[in-house]
């Protein structure tokens, strides 16, 4: 985890460079978000990655959000479960404000802080 992409509870003022936050909605788990700047930011269960989502349905290196300004993308790593976008399964996906995103047993949600 670095300092652009950190869980929400960890910083009470927002990045200036912040353009997406990616939100937990199960209700099984406390609320965590994240701010979602440019760059890639990798999800899986490694403690390495930047998204950590800790559960054997999520694959070690399971997927990848590319931020660049207004355009926001997700890309599976050839991951077991796969990621699904609005109840689709897909490999690679455009994102907009509001889509949901279904990684392993954790639901997500996208939304544009701009």
């Amino acid at each position: 985890m670095n300092n652009e992409t950190r869980p929400l509870e960890d910083s009470l003022i927002f990045s200036q460079n912040c353009k997406y936050i990616l939100s937990l909605l199960n209700e099984e788990v406390s609320s965590t978000s994240w701010f979602l700047s440019n760059g890639i930011h990798k999800i899986g269960r490694l403690p390495e990655k930047e998204i950590i989502l800790d559960d054997v349905t999520v694959s070690r290196h399971h997927a990848f959000i590319t931020v660049d300004d207004e355009d926001i993308s997700i890309t599976d790593e050839q991951s077991t479960n796969g990621i699904f976008v609005n109840g689709d399964l897909l490999t690679e996906s455009a994102l907009k404000s509001g889509d949901r995103l279904q990684i392993g047993k954790y639901s997500l949600i996208v939304t544009k802080t701009e």
